[in-house]
């Protein structure tokens, strides 16, 4: 259009003198109407700018603002698991408390009825024998029966146990040879020595050891007897010495099933019909009251292995 009136100019120009002097009025109306469209296209097109760098920086605004209310989200979610953690450590805590009351109250009382029935039982199997009359077979049914609820009690009261620990600095392989001398395992488990740290000093209550190692050790023993048909049956105890003293004690026999093995270390939870489910979380906190800590490994078919890590005396642990 403005070319237009450019060609009409010219031909106003050859005309006369009024009509060349409207035509560039309105050519200079023309070039102002351009001009100040030119001014609202920069203007709006600023605004736009304006408008589309709001728009950036108010989507970067809500972008941060859920990512905080993700990062919120997600640290009251680990609150949330970390409260349920501690609320099931107070619980836990509640049931050995309550477990140690019951058993101080119960336990010696148990015991003296169970001597009585000891006792006279023993009475009653030599009066029928001078009777003539043998029951040498339900006598024994019945002892084992006892001596069952007698392991019982001692399994609580080990477990309960949260006195004072009666330590002394020891050579471990030096003592635990001596343990492992005076342990009578089934015909056909071998034990096997691999005692790695002779100069290995640990501060521990020796009765309270015996105790946790024991544990394992007859965990151990029980799972090789309950499968027969196993070619290998052995059982290895062994040290070594790193940062800590370490006692490794390994079987060969079925292995403990993964769902099993997360709760292996949960009181009162057993896979046998007479178990107490109450050795290895005994163990672990006698372990564990020494300042140590205990670690299970196993898989179906492949053995177990258990790891107990003690700390070294500090006289050790500086010469080392």
């Amino acid at each position: 259009m403005h070319k237009l009136l450019q060609r009409q100019l010219r031909q106003a120009r050859q005309g006369g003198a009024k009509e060349k002097l409207d035509l560039d009025l309105l050519v200079q109306l023309i070039d102002a109407a351009y001009a100040e469209v030119d001014r609202e296209r920069r203007i709006t097109a600023h605004a736009h700018q304006v408008l589309r760098d709001e728009y950036a920086e108010l989507a970067q605004r809500e972008l941060r603002a859920n990512e905080a209310m993700d990062r919120i989200g997600a640290e009251k979610v680990e609150a949330e698991r970390a409260r349920a953690a501690v609320e099931a450590e107070l619980l836990k805590q509640e049931r050995v408390l309550l477990l140690g009351r019951l058993t101080a109250s119960v336990a010696h009382e148990l015991r003296n009825p169970l001597s009585t029935i000891r006792n006279t039982l023993h009475a009653i199997h030599e009066a029928a024998a001078h009777g003539g009359v043998d029951i040498g077979r339900q006598m024994s049914r019945v002892e084992r029966t006892i001596d069952r609820c007698d392991g019982i009690i001692a399994d609580l009261l080990d477990y309960a146990g949260t006195g004072q620990l009666n330590t002394a600095p020891l050579r471990l392989d030096e003592w635990l040879g001596k343990m492992l001398d005076k342990m009578k395992l089934p015909t056909g488990i071998t034990l096997e020595r691999r005692l790695a740290a002779p100069a290995a000093v640990v501060p521990f209550d020796p009765e309270r050891l015996h105790c946790a190692l024991a544990n394992v050790i007859e965990n151990a023993v029980e799972a090789i007897t309950d499968m027969p048909n196993l070619v290998e049956r052995r059982i290895t105890v062994a040290t070594h010495v790193a940062e800590s003293a370490e006692i490794t004690i390994i079987d060969t026999g079925p292995g403990i099933p993964a769902k099993v093995l997360e709760r292996i270390f949960e009181p009162l939870f057993s896979t046998r019909a007479f178990g107490t489910g109450l050795g290895l979380p005994t163990a672990k906190r006698i372990i564990e009251q020494h300042g140590g800590d205990v670690a299970v490994g196993s898989s179906e078919g492949a053995g177990t292995r258990v790891q107990i890590r003690l700390p070294l005396s500090a006289a050790r642990s500086r010469a080392a």
